[in-house]
């Protein structure tokens, strides 16, 4: 299962690309995101999608920044209930802890972590999983964006500086309006920093019982969130298990709905639910097993693809480089050799 981040970011791209008169179903085109999905109170969008929409909308507006444009329309609100409570906070450091706490309700790719130095506050961005990476849009638009939100909290500039680990990227260097003095870039770590004095800044939204009601929604939230994710592991797994036998290859969904004593409909709804499908479980067995038949050297390419159910090994090799960026005899080489050294 794919990681995915909150979907008000692509309602949020949805307006901005509206300036250059980009249609929504210009942008969305092939993603299966329709005009009902972004009107949801809150939805989730797949983390490769929502890459891949940034990098589409650069192109459509013919503005290689659309990154940064973007990033100047972000707020606090995209993140619901702990954005309320984070606005209801009494001071900017409060806000912050709660969006240190609650942030992975909404999106587990980047974890926010503020640490103090010296006389400096240090929001670091934190990306755990080394398989779901932002790219140079959606790094910029991240810390960017949350440079406005704590701005918009305090109602006040806040003279923060950013650092980014990633080089310069050329829409940043050919673009004027946004050749900011205060960012650096190829630093060890990305982040954004400011006096930690502005931690003690009172918000002039603050109110003491709203924020106490709305940490307690974010907290069931949590637990409703937790439960779920557990539910959807276990359909997950239980699809997993049944859907691929080493003797006779992938079953069809008729015939996993059958051993789970289901309908076809049910057993797709119920997947839907969850945020998944069956030919996404399909999808993320296949690569699993190919990355494990691709480890035994006595097998060769050609019957790891026929096995997996592909009519030849160009189609094979096509759907392994897009799970992983590398072709199957390369991968094959380097997990051969580590597993030798």
């Amino acid at each position: 299962m794919n990681q995915e981040l909150p979907g008000t970011y692509v309602n949020l791209l949805v307006e901005v690309i509206q300036k250059w008169n980009v249609s929504s179903e210009q942008l969305l085109s092939g993603t299966g995101i329709s005009a009902q999905t972004l009107s949801a109170p809150f939805w989730y969008v797949d983390f490769d999608i929502f890459n891949h929409l940034l990098e589409k909308a650069a192109l459509l507006t013919h503005e290689t920044a659309i990154s940064l444009y973007l990033a100047e329309e972000m707020r606090i609100s995209c993140y619901g209930h702990v954005g309320i409570a984070a606005t209801a906070s009494e001071t900017l450091g409060d806000a912050i802890k709660i969006l240190e706490q609650f942030i992975g309700l909404h999106c587990s790719v980047f974890q926010p972590k503020l640490k103090i130095h010296a006389e400096m506050a240090y929001l670091y961005f934190h990306q755990p999983s080394p398989k779901f990476k932002l790219n140079q849009h959606g790094m910029m638009f991240l810390i960017l964006g949350f440079s406005q939100i704590l701005e918009n909290l305090a109602q006040n500039k806040l003279g923060i500086h950013f650092k980014f680990q990633q080089e310069k990227p050329d829409f940043y260097k050919n673009t004027q309006k946004f050749n900011y003095s205060n960012i650096s870039f190829e630093c060890e770590k990305d982040c954004l920093t400011f006096n930690k004095t502005l931690l003690r800044l009172p918000l002039k939204t603050a109110d003491a019982l709203l924020a106490r009601l709305s940490k307690q929604q974010c907290e069931q939230d949590a637990t409703k969130l937790t439960l779920k994710r557990r539910q959807k592991d276990s359909l997950d797994g239980q699809v997993k298990t049944l859907l691929y036998h080493e003797d006779d290859g992938f079953l069809s969904l008729k015939q996993v709905a059958e051993k789970l004593h289901l309908s076809e409909r049910t057993l797709q709804r119920q997947l839907s639910n969850k945020q998944t499908s069956f030919q996404s479980l399909v999808a993320e067995v296949r690569r699993n097993q190919a990355e494990q038949l691709l480890k035994q050297p006595k097998v060769s390419i050609e019957q790891i693809a026929e096995r997996l159910g592909y009519a030849d090994i160009s189609h094979f090799s096509r759907a392994f480089k897009k799970w992983t960026n590398v072709t199957p005899k390369f991968f094959r080489e380097v997990s051969i050799g580590r597993s030798c050294s």
